[in-house]
Order: C-alpha cells, then structure tokens, then sequence
C-alpha cells in the first residue's frame, strides 16, 4: 500500500513539472525599457513578457536576471477587473499590469494600436528597495525565450 501511494504521489510530481515546462504564453512581448529614477539616473533594460488568457503572466528582466510575477488587469474608468477590457479580435486586452517580484513592484501601461502583448509602446512606475522609477520601453523583437511559467 505504501509502495503505490509512493508512487502515485511520484507520477502526480512528473506530471505537474513536465505541464510547467512545456506550458505556452498565450501572448508574448518583448521590450527594449529605460527605468528613470528620482535622482536622475537611468537604467537599460530588455524585458520579455509572457502573458495567459487566465489573467496572470511573468516579466523576465534581463539585467537583473528574475521573472516577476505578473496580474493583468483591465485599464480606465470601470474597467479595473482580471478579465480584462473587451476583447479585440478573440484577444483580451489588458491595459493595466502590476508587476511584483521579491525586492520589486511597479504599474505597467502597454500602449497602442494592438492589444495586450501587441501594443508597441510600455510606459509604468514602479519601486526596488524603496528607490522610484518610471518607465519607457518599446516594443522589439523577442531574441530569446526566458520566462518560466
């Protein structure tokens, strides 16, 4: 009996890792960013954004090297939910997104003619140990896939 529980918690573990591993952005963006801090200071960097039609998705830093969780909200007046703001083409658009790491959280805007990871423009704030940035990014082509789920 302990053998075959043994074993069945063994194949449950497999299971959940091997979904993990070959789990699929619904969307995926990638943005050249530049953080601006209160005292003048900037910072370059390249993020990759993987978003999931359930309403969450990662942020990968390059130069800091972590992914942040990502909660995707609708945007404006009345439009603050998960789900998102109407659907454009079979896309949810998510105009709001709260980033939110171990030492790092901020508000990311993605702006312009597509939805979601489509829009070509990311602008936010946010805060790493107790020092405020803003952001500005574009969109550019995504050179290599980070993000874990």
């Amino acid at each position: 009996m302990k053998a075959a529980v043994r074993l069945a918690i063994l194949v449950a573990t497999l299971l959940l890792v091997t979904n993990m591993a070959f789990a699929q952005c619904d969307q995926e963006a990638c943005y050249e960013i530049v953080a601006t801090y209160e005292n003048g200071n900037t910072n370059n960097d390249y993020w990759e954004v993987c978003l999931y039609d359930k309403g969450t998705g990662t942020l990968y830093s390059d130069n800091s090297g972590y992914n942040y969780d990502l909660y995707l909200f609708g945007g404006g007046p009345g439009w603050f939910n998960t789900s998102g703001d109407p659907a454009i083409g079979g896309k949810t658009r998510y105009t709001t997104w709260v980033a939110h790491g171990e030492y790092e959280a901020g508000f990311l805007q993605p702006i312009g003619d597509g939805v979601g990871a489509d829009a070509y423009l990311l602008t936010g704030e946010g805060q790493s140990d107790g020092n405020r940035y803003t952001i500005a990014g574009k969109k550019v082509p995504c050179i290599f896939h980070t993000t874990a789920p």
